[in-house]
């Protein structure tokens, strides 16, 4: 007996699945990026000093905060291939994604920037928080997204 006639109907990979979860795979890790890519070039650079230098803050820290939402999405995308049971979850996991990356984008570029001293330092809170609220986010959209797959652990009868 080989071990794809050992696994029952429902737990047998298909083409569609498989073509499915790649795609919504790749939407959820393209939308991060595009985020990453808008936060960057468009959010509000921080101004210091008596010269008002100013530091491109987002460009410099949106980029790792993508690099760990996307390892947090691909690592949950990856526990939920394979059974086309599991197609809503991967779709709601992608969607949530999405949804907590245009929201990260949308903040970051538009909230106020905050002006500190005499010299006005320009703070852009957005840029700094957005990304990484997003990054728990996602983090934590993943955490669930393998809780509702999982199986319920067989309970011993005491």
């Amino acid at each position: 007996m080989d071990a794809a006639s050992s696994l029952s109907a429902s737990d047998q990979p298909s083409a569609r699945a498989d073509g499915s979860w790649m795609a919504w795979t790749a939407a959820g890790m393209a939308g991060i990026w595009v985020a990453v890519l808008v936060i960057s070039l468009g959010a509000p650079d921080m101004v210091t000093g008596s010269e008002q230098e100013q530091f491109p803050v987002a460009a410099a820290s949106t980029w790792l905060w993508g690099l760990v939402s996307t390892g947090a999405f691909v690592w949950a995308m990856g526990k939920l291939r394979g059974n086309a049971t599991r197609q809503p979850i991967w779709i709601g996991l992608t969607v949530a994604t999405l949804v907590v990356w245009l929201v990260a984008t949308i903040l970051s570029v538009s909230l106020p920037v905050v002006e500190t001293g005499t010299d006005p330092t320009r703070i852009p809170i957005g840029a700094l928080v957005g990304p990484m609220a997003a990054t728990a986010l996602t983090v934590l959209a993943g955490i669930t997204a393998s809780v509702f797959f999982r199986p319920p652990e067989a309970t011993p009868d005491l």
